[in-house]
């Protein structure tokens, strides 16, 4: 039969916050005993952590609370291991040196591919246009498929790159974000591209 349903937005911890006020915060370092804590994606009530290790670069899977739950080598042979993670809905996704890996949140890899990148350090997934966006600290900012086939690429706007994440709903129309050292003050500050338009929006220190 018919089903009549509504949706409304809804925050975990709760209303009482401006944008970009500090909700949580999880000492990962201290909880997985690794002092290289470089990505991270949260599925499914569980947030996924890429890390330096001791041995090998590691994934730690912690809880809500951020308690350990478990943890798996890390695709790739780099010693250095994944800076930057993101996540399709079925697949996380890092970079190993210049290649990508796809793989799901038990660790089993189901894709890999050149990135065309050296080395490629940033990454996320545009859930719009199901692609993922691929930068080093210096370079374009280009768009692969799921095949690594390139299909779209943005200018850097000069910036030096070390993170990149994607939101759909951005208010502006400005979805994928940037974090980089402002040149004339060496700040740490994010920025928001529309990949339409390759404009660039300044969102906060």
């Amino acid at each position: 039969g018919y089903l009549e349903w509504e949706v409304e937005a809804n925050t975990i911890i709760g209303d009482d916050y401006a944008p970009w006020d500090l909700r949580q915060s999880i000492p990962v370092s201290q909880e997985v005993d690794d002092l290289r804590i470089k990505g991270a994606v949260f599925i499914n009530d569980m947030y996924y952590v890429s890390g330096r290790g001791d041995e090998y670069p590691m994934i730690y899977v912690l809880d809500r609370e951020g308690a350990e739950i478990n943890r798996y080598i890390q695709p790739g042979q780099s010693n250095l291991g994944m800076r930057d993670l993101a996540y399709d809905g079925e697949l996380i996704w890092g970079s190993v040196e210049r290649n990508i890996y796809g793989f799901t949140p038990e660790g089993e890899v189901i894709s890999a591919f050149d990135s065309g990148i050296s080395p490629c350090t940033n990454i996320a997934w545009d859930s719009d246009r199901e692609i993922l966006w691929l930068s080093g600290t210096t370079t374009i900012i280009i768009g692969l498929d799921r095949d690594g086939n390139r299909v779209s690429e943005l200018n850097r706007h000069d910036l030096r790159i070390y993170g990149l994440a994607y939101w759909s709903d951005d208010p502006d129309g400005y979805p994928l974000y940037a974090l980089h050292d402002e040149r004339d003050t060496n700040l740490q500050t994010l920025c928001k591209i529309n990949p339409d338009t390759d404009e660039m929006k300044f969102v906060r220190y």
